[in-house]
């Protein structure tokens, strides 16, 4: 009889799933402003012959927040790319220490790019801008740092179940 996952831990992982449909909704969002913006860029470059200054800049930026949904959405579903040789190879009794290490390495490097994101982005002189807007990175980074967070939350999560279903099946397994 496989043990049932605590409802704290099930409510948990629910709050982490609407934010990370919230993020999937501000990168859809994106994708139909960066959609705008080279839809305009490209009728101004190529009809009008006047292209329009500071589209990278307002590309670029968009295309960060994408990048921070993507990365979100894609830990809350397991999108992410993953082969599973070592299971196929030793099974689920491989595979729960496996999980166990690789859950908790991901987890210190997440926690290493959220760090990194708020503190040292920017690098020492703080002259992160845009080439022809001047548009601050700062925020932007803020922002793949909440992504980071998320993804970090949940594989945290993930390692706490996973260690409550150690002896029985991880649901959070990819499945065969």
């Amino acid at each position: 009889m496989t043990r049932a996952t605590p409802k704290p831990l099930v409510w948990a992982d629910r709050q982490l799933g609407r934010l990370a449909g919230l993020l999937a909704v501000a990168g859809g969002l994106a994708i139909v402003a960066l959609m705008v913006i080279t839809l305009a860029a490209v009728i101004s470059r190529y009809i009008f012959r006047d292209p329009i200054f500071g589209t990278e800049d307002l590309s670029q930026m968009v295309l960060v927040l994408v990048a921070g949904a993507a990365v979100a959405y894609g830990a809350r579903h397991q999108s992410h790319v993953s082969v599973n040789l070592l299971g196929t190879l030793g099974g689920r009794r491989l595979t729960r220490i496996t999980d166990l290490i690789m859950r908790a390495l991901t987890l210190f490097i997440l926690v290493l790019a959220v760090y990194a994101l708020t503190k040292k982005a920017c690098g020492s002189e703080r002259a992160c801008i845009t080439a022809n807007f001047s548009i601050e990175h700062r925020p932007f980074y803020y922002y793949l740092a909440v992504a980071m967070a998320l993804y970090a939350a949940t594989t945290a999560l993930h390692l706490v179940i996973g260690l409550f279903h150690f002896t029985g099946d991880d649901p959070n397994e990819m499945a065969d």
